[in-house]
């Protein structure tokens, strides 16, 4: 009898401790401001991506604009047109072709955003 009580109080002393121990998850709600510049993260990444591209910086070459210009400009873009910008370059085929009025777009995006500053 004691040894089955002993097993029993070793048992759940176990439980106890694995119990104590597991961190608790918490939900918490963040504000408009807060998921607002989370998303203009991820665009900006995703244009910033989208130009490190080998294939991107050599038709920006061909089109006279330097990979690190393209980055400079592409950080200096607002929120809005960063955001337009990544569903533009979400929309482009999955093989990367891109047609020459997409690329006429992309220039025309980093002329502007160099005009803007």
């Amino acid at each position: 009898m004691k040894a089955r009580l002993a097993k029993y109080c070793g048992i759940m002393g176990l439980a106890v401790a694995l119990g104590l121990s597991l961190p608790s998850a918490q939900a918490v709600m963040i504000g408009t401001q807060e998921a607002a510049a989370t998303q203009a993260q991820v665009d900006r990444a995703k244009v910033s991506d989208f130009l490190n591209r080998a294939s991107v910086q050599e038709r920006l070459l061909a089109m006279g604009v330097s990979a690190p210009w393209a980055q400079v400009r592409a950080q200096a873009l607002t929120d809005q047109e960063a955001r337009l910008l990544a569903q533009r370059i979400d929309s482009l085929p999955a093989g990367g072709n891109l047609s020459t009025t997409e690329w006429i777009l992309v220039g025309v995006i980093a002329i502007l955003a160099a005009v803007v500053i």
